[in-house]
């Protein structure tokens, strides 16, 4: 049996009653034009559709009751139309009765051989471009949190790799392969970290100590409860090993902190990172370690500058809030998720001092459980990278690339007053390729109005008025 593509004669055998059945069960919408594109009626079963289209169209052009963006649709479609064959389906965004609201539709036409009328049959596609506004909501937030996520990563990394415990993760299965471990555990271990990642954690134990340490594993895995190991790894050295589980995604993780039991080893490691805590004293950010309660167990000297105190001993057991300015609610926040809780946070608050200046600081925070329940702080203030001097060379900012590397130059205010149209230019570009050129999806996710959407789109050349967007 074969597909016939001209079912002329089937069509022929229909009545008019039948034929006009087919008609509004292919479509939610018909129009009749004249041969000047102008309504002389439109029919509709969709009785939702109906109340949406303004009942005063007939005798209008039918070019006239769409969105500027489709009538150039129009105009194909009204060319298009022949008495031997539909034409292709177009997307047509009518007016609506309600402003700023367009109804977006699937159109085709055909022209009557007995009379040459137009017909035009539309198909309802609201909910299909609801979707698609959904969708592209969706990416952005999307978008969004993999941003926070990035940032909250970089600084886990950093506080991982600057600690001074060794610490070692690897994946609670058989092998327990070493997913991750800092510099203090390379050390430790005298290992290349290249050549540890992915290796079996049991390969650092020999013979005599691997069954121990495989009950120890097990038993962590198994209850979930951290537990303590002293054992002799491979290397001869003894060590006491404490360990902890955790999830992520639905994979069980071991995180297990080595700790050498000669202690003049340790100390060793400890002055091995003495470059490192050099390097936070003298830090041009602020960095204090607090109580969960917030009493300050240590500061450095650029905290000591920015709360202008005479020095660590003036800080040392006050309240880190006796700094900060009266709006603490976000910072208090931030304390709260850090209880107990081995994750990392960050807000934005100020710092006051015995001069009553007020100094808007970024402040990222992680806590420790282990040894001590602990909260380190870093204080960075806002504006301490601006450039006052400088200015912007109008010629040279032709990209967002080159926008980007404005900043910590130029004060911000000064980055927006001479750069708001390249801003807003790649803004709609952006928005243009999410809709996939949907103007009406474009001009909403903007927040914009259609008609302040397209003069936009003239001004910076970003509309073909020659080029048919079907």
């Amino acid at each position: 049996m074969s597909i016939s593509h001209h079912p002329d004669k089937l069509f022929s055998e229909l009545s008019g009653k039948e034929l006009s059945q087919i008609a509004r069960a292919s479509a939610d919408i018909s129009f009749v034009l004249d041969d000047l594109g102008s309504i002389q009626s439109i029919y509709s079963d969709n009785k939702n559709l109906a109340k949406q289209i303004s009942e005063d169209l007939i005798g209008k052009k039918w070019s006239e009751v769409v969105e500027p963006d489709s009538r150039k649709k129009v105009q194909s479609l009204l060319d298009d139309a022949s008495s031997d064959t539909i034409s292709k389906f177009r997307q047509i965004n009518m007016i609506g009765n309600e402003r700023n609201v367009a109804l977006p539709m699937m159109c085709a036409s055909i022209k009557t051989s007995s009379n040459q009328k137009i017909i035009v049959i539309g198909r309802d596609i609201t909910e299909v471009s609801r979707l698609q506004q959904n969708l592209v909501s969706a990416q952005k937030e999307i978008s969004q949190n993999y941003l926070q996520i990035s940032q909250l990563e970089e600084r886990f990394q950093s506080i991982f790799e600057i600690g001074t415990e060794s610490i070692v993760i690897v994946k609670a299965d058989d092998a327990y392969p070493i997913i991750e471990m800092n510099r203090n555990a390379i050390k430790q271990l005298l290992l290349a970290k290249n050549n540890c990642i992915g290796k079996s954690l049991l390969s650092l134990f020999p013979a005599g100590e691997l069954s121990k340490a495989t009950h120890f594993l097990k038993g962590v895995q198994d209850t979930d409860e951290p537990s303590v190991l002293i054992t002799v790894l491979s290397n001869g050295e003894a060590t006491q090993i404490s360990a902890s589980s955790f999830n992520n995604s639905g994979v069980t993780y071991l995180l297990l902190n080595l700790k050498p039991q000669d202690l003049a080893k340790a100390s060793s490691l400890l002055d091995a990172d003495s470059l490192t805590v050099k390097a936070i004293e003298n830090n041009a950010y602020g960095f204090v370690v607090c109580t969960p309660e917030g009493l300050i167990l240590k500061a450095n000297k650029a905290f000591n500058k920015l709360s202008a105190t005479k020095g660590e001993q003036e800080l040392i057991g006050t309240n880190i809030r006796n700094y900060l300015g009266p709006e603490r609610t976000d910072f208090d926040q931030m304390m709260q998720s850090l209880q107990g809780k081995a994750s990392s946070q960050s807000c934005v608050s100020s710092i006051t001092n015995a001069t009553s200046s007020i100094k808007l600081v970024d402040i990222s925070a992680v806590s420790v459980a282990q040894p001590r329940a602990c909260i380190g702080m870093i204080f960075r203030q806002v504006d301490s990278r601006q450039n006052k001097g400088a200015r912007i060379d109008k010629k040279l900012v032709r990209s967002s690339q080159e926008l980007s590397m404005l900043v910590g130059k130029v004060p911000l205010k000064d980055i927006l007053a001479e750069t708001t149209d390249l801003i807003e230019q790649l803004c709609i570009k952006a928005a243009l390729d999410l809709t996939q050129d949907n103007r009406v999806s474009a001009s909403e996710i903007l927040g914009l109005s259609r008609q302040s959407l397209y003069i936009k789109l003239r001004k910076y050349g970003l509309v073909d008025l020659n080029k048919d967007i079907d």
